[in-house]
């Protein structure tokens, strides 16, 4: 250490915006990651990666500026890089392989003191430099701007032409999204099974932003959604198209229906939004506010995300064109099952506390399904005892235990009821729900009945003109 006589200042290097710790609700994305990016990139390749920070999403599945290509890219930034409240863990899924989803190009590279650049997404096994040897001639490595670096070892032409394969996402199919199991092996939304058996986490969000105003993959992340691994239920957040096919409030409501985004357990945003002249799908920022959300309310999901804030400036198309509408149209939408967002006292919050199962004057709906907060809760309840009881399987049930799950399952519905998080909540264990039959096969039932807290859609406020006031003109009372 050199000696030293004086006052001294250093700068360091901005560290990473961590989120809060203790976060219940998980959500799943579904996309593509630049993982060309890493040293092994098969390992990050149709695997549950659970992320908890930019820096951490660096590390485990690359990060590139090219949110059209990558998609994955758009929820790690949106979750720990929006101005609101940077939030996670989140957990990626990504589909993209290096050796499948790439395409032959190439390109000229200026070579400076030794020195080039290659602004591409290029497979780093694929580069070549023709007449030379890689490992003899010269090196290459992603830099830690996403950009691969060429370092001269012998003498290299300015510029150098070089050939690579360049990951491409046209070369990615809805079915590789999709994915199956084959022989054991999950691929795609199929991997979401894996998210509990690897990783002990509960997946309770699922989306895939870019891909998810495809039918055919809506569809499957709705199928997944249900008894996931067997036991969990998950909400699907996903876009509906803001291109030129529904690029009107009207084109998007129809839209919808002609396409069939109706599903009780989906929850749909239309459109896109920007912030920073950055473009995101609803159906991300959603998914933000939704953890956000329920951070703050003790990670139970009884409050819904609309009305609350997000980090954006404007709504726009596919396009990129800004669309602009106020409350009364985004309502229309709202009555539709349609979340969208809107400008009000001074910021920009999600707008909508319906699912995409709500039809304003339609068919009726079960009372539990009106609400994206109801739909949540429930399946929250139903998650959490499975999540509480699984230890006591293949124990013995006697009287001792049936009291103790009652004990134990009451009171944290009363707490529930006690935190304005239910209104009701009570358990039983009946006679007529429990046959001998189904006792000596082991299958035993605990009728639960509960009430979820109503949302507060509208609140109006009747005023009446009275005369009656007039006499305190004259000093009377009113």
């Amino acid at each position: 250490m050199p000696y030293k006589h004086g006052v001294y200042g250093v700068q360091v290097p901005t560290t990473d915006v961590l989120p809060p710790s203790g976060v219940g609700t998980l959500p799943v994305y579904i996309g593509t990651a630049p993982v060309q990016q890493l040293a092994d990139p098969a390992a990050a390749i149709n695997v549950p990666i659970l992320i908890n920070s930019f820096e951490d999403a660096k590390e485990k599945i690359g990060y590139s500026d090219d949110w059209a290509t990558f998609t994955l890219c758009e929820a790690v930034y949106a979750h720990f890089k929006n101005r609101i409240q940077p939030i996670g863990p989140i957990i990626v899924i990504n589909v993209m392989d290096p050796e499948v989803h790439s395409s032959p190009a190439s390109v000229s590279v200026p070579i400076v003191n030794g020195v080039g650049y290659l602004d591409q997404p290029a497979v780093l096994d694929s580069i070549e430099i023709a007449g030379k040897v890689k490992g003899t001639d010269y090196t290459a490595e992603y830099a830690p701007d996403g950009r691969v670096k060429i370092t001269a070892l012998t003498s290299l032409d300015n510029p150098s032409d070089v050939t690579f394969n360049k990951m491409d996402v046209s070369e990615v199919q809805p079915a590789d999204v999709i994915g199956g199991n084959t022989d054991d092996v999950r691929t795609g939304i199929a991997a979401v099974d894996l998210v509990y058996q690897t990783l002990n986490q509960i997946p309770t969000l699922l989306a895939a932003p870019g891909w998810s105003h495809i039918k055919e993959i809506k569809e499957a992340l709705v199928a997944k959604a249900q008894q996931i691994n067997g036991h969990w239920d998950a909400i699907v957040i996903a876009d509906l198209s803001s291109g030129s096919e529904a690029d009107t409030i009207q084109k998007a409501i129809a839209w919808k229906a002609a396409n069939g985004y109706t599903d009780v357990s989906l929850k749909v945003g239309w459109p896109k939004v920007t912030s920073a002249g950055r473009t995101f799908w609803a159906s991300t920022l959603i998914a933000v506010r939704m953890q956000q959300t329920d951070f703050a309310n003790d990670n139970v999901p009884y409050v819904s995300p609309s009305n609350k804030q997000v980090d954006i400036s404007g709504t726009v198309l596919e396009s990129g064109a800004p669309i602009v509408f106020d409350e009364l149209q985004a309502n229309e939408l709202n009555q539709h099952g349609i979340t969208t967002f809107t400008f009000r006292g001074g910021i920009w919050v999600v707008w909508g506390p319906h699912n995409a199962n709500y039809e304003y004057g339609g068919p009726e709906i079960d009372p539990k399904n009106v609400f994206d907060a109801s739909i949540r809760m429930m399946r929250y309840i139903t998650n959490s005892f499975q999540q509480r009881y699984m230890s006591l399987i293949d124990g013995p049930l006697n009287r001792s235990v049936v009291d103790t799950i009652l004990n134990d399952a009451g009171a944290w519905l009363n707490s529930l009821v006690a935190d304005g998080k239910l209104l009701s909540g009570e358990i039983r264990f009946n006679e007529t729900s429990n046959p001998t039959s189904s006792i000596v096969e082991g299958d035993f039932v605990f009728d639960i009945r509960t009430t979820t807290t109503p949302v507060a859609k509208s609140l109006t406020f009747v005023v009446q003109y009275t005369t009656a006031g007039l006499s305190t003109l004259f000093g009377g009372e009113s």
